[in-house]
């Protein structure tokens, strides 16, 4: 079968390897549509640790159960599904207190065991869920970003009618900031250095948009609120200045939610969040209730895809990886369409 393999740092390619074996309580899926994240571009940009080389790649993926080597009443062979990126143990003290997804033996997929940007991958069996035929695989495979932002907007104190500041329109803060809007019944500001992704953000529903490399951000969300700064700002970035951004425009008693990873070093005035009462809720992965939200969200259609996600062949994946890379091409998300077949 034809795989996208990280091979080095700043190298992906596609190869032909064989089919992986699928053991006793796990299936083996015909991978449909594999999303490409940005946690994956930067682990080969970087060659961070959290992926070694050689490694199939890819987490966000949709399919078809192929074979089941188990028996069980919940799945069937032919049935379409999604996988949630996170395998937890279900021993460690994290799993028995109700936090799977902080399993601290988790297994991830395209991190310390084979991803899914191939013709096939193995499962375990928990971690597979079912999908509606009114949902293609395109868009099925959005589930797992919008679950993770779906988990991190369950994380947060309840806030009425609530005004939101997102910063970051890629994959989660796109898909996120539609969820709020519907769960949360929120008014939503989304801010971005690229106009192309604001303006994608507007088709999307969003209320109001920002550029903070042409306007003051800050002035902006406080306009925006209408007050003394938004109920909640989510952080779908993760340097160390946005998440001093997040703070900054919340109002007293707001939270921010942080799950963009791109920095890890941060420095902060603590002052602004004690005093204040600001709230910080990192957050990561999903669990099983976020999953079915999600896909609920995405076959109603109150949570969409569009124009902003770019699909691509198998064997045309390496070059959409290393656009990513360079940032070049019109599109925010690339997701790969292995399709049927052993490649």
């Amino acid at each position: 079968m034809k795989a996208l393999v990280f091979v080095d740092q700043g190298k992906v390619e596609v190869r032909e390897i064989p089919q992986p074996y699928c053991g006793l309580g796990e299936a083996l899926i015909r991978v449909e549509a594999c999303g490409i994240c940005g946690s994956e571009i930067e682990s080969v940009q970087v060659l961070s640790k959290r992926r070694k080389p050689p490694l199939i790649l890819g987490h966000e993926f949709s399919g078809v159960i192929e074979y089941i080597n188990d028996k069980t009443d919940r799945l069937s062979v032919g049935e379409r599904v999604i996988v949630n990126s996170v395998i937890p143990c279900g021993k460690c003290n994290p799993c028995l207190r109700g936090q799977p997804n902080l399993c601290k033996n988790r297994q991830v997929f395209g991190m310390n065991r084979p991803g899914a940007l191939a013709h096939f991958v193995n499962s375990p069996l928990y971690v597979i869920y079912p999908v509606p035929e009114s949902l293609d695989f395109v868009t099925a495979s959005l589930t797992e970003p919008l679950s993770v932002g779906i988990h991190l907007l369950n994380l947060i104190p309840d806030y009425e009618n609530p005004t939101v500041a997102v910063i970051g329109a890629g994959t989660i803060g796109l898909l996120l900031f539609q969820a709020a809007r519907t769960l949360l019944n929120a008014k939503v500001l989304v801010a971005d250095l690229a106009d192309i992704r604001l303006k994608e953000a507007e088709k999307l529903g969003a209320d109001v948009t920002s550029n903070p490399l042409k306007e003051n951000f800050e002035a902006v969300c406080m306009e925006f609120s209408g007050a003394d700064g938004v109920d909640i700002c989510i952080d779908a970035v993760g340097t160390s200045l946005t998440r001093n951004q997040s703070i900054k425009v919340l109002r007293p008693g707001g939270s921010a939610g942080w799950l963009g990873l791109q920095e890890n070093s941060v420095t902060l005035d603590s002052y602004p969040i004690i005093l204040p009462e600001r709230k910080i809720f990192g957050s990561y992965g999903a669990e099983k209730e976020d999953f079915l939200k999600s896909i609920d969200l995405l076959s109603s259609g109150k949570v969409k895809g569009g124009d902003w996600v770019e699909v691509f062949p198998i064997e045309e994946s390496a070059e959409a990886f290393k656009k990513m890379m360079k940032g070049e091409g019109n599109f925010i998300k690339a997701v790969i369409t292995p399709g049927k077949g052993e490649g």
